[in-house]
């Protein structure tokens, strides 16, 4: 982490945009094994503020699926957030299904420094479901 002085004004100035495909069920939701990356703690050196955070799948899921986020240091997985995904086969005339996740402009996810952020689904879905998270890394002025 670098260092920051005192009274130093911190404001979001960089925008980030992360992803992450998760195919495996996650069903041990207090120890997670199945969760992916996506955002790597190394990356989040000021802190981050998602203010946007959702899950879409790739192909028809089979059945309602569970999707967490996790908040990850080293080792440890501490949920933060689900959302279900609904059962629609996505085609040329039907969308893909979405998970919205609670992260907004007026009530962001904030992300401290130095910890990650993983995805779980709660169902293996062949062609795997995307997360994606945006919004913005803290940086020093300057």
């Amino acid at each position: 982490m670098s260092a920051i002085a005192t009274n130093q004004f911190i404001a979001v100035q960089r925008p980030i945009a992360y992803a992450a495909v998760a195919t495996t069920a996650e069903t041990a939701f207090h120890a997670p094994t199945q969760a992916v990356e996506v955002v790597p703690p190394a990356d989040n050196v000021q802190g981050m503020r998602i203010t946007k955070a959702y899950a879409i799948s790739r192909a028809a899921p089979g059945a309602v699926i569970h999707c967490q986020l996790y908040g990850r240091v080293g080792t440890t997985h501490t949920l933060i957030d689900s959302a279900t995904l609904a059962n629609t086969s996505p085609s040329a005339t039907v969308a893909s299904p979405r998970a919205v996740f609670e992260a907004s402009e007026e009530d962001p996810l904030f992300l401290p420094p130095g910890v990650g952020l993983a995805f779980a689904i709660g169902g293996s879905v062949a062609n795997g479901v995307v997360c994606r998270v945006s919004g913005g890394a803290y940086d020093p002025l300057p």
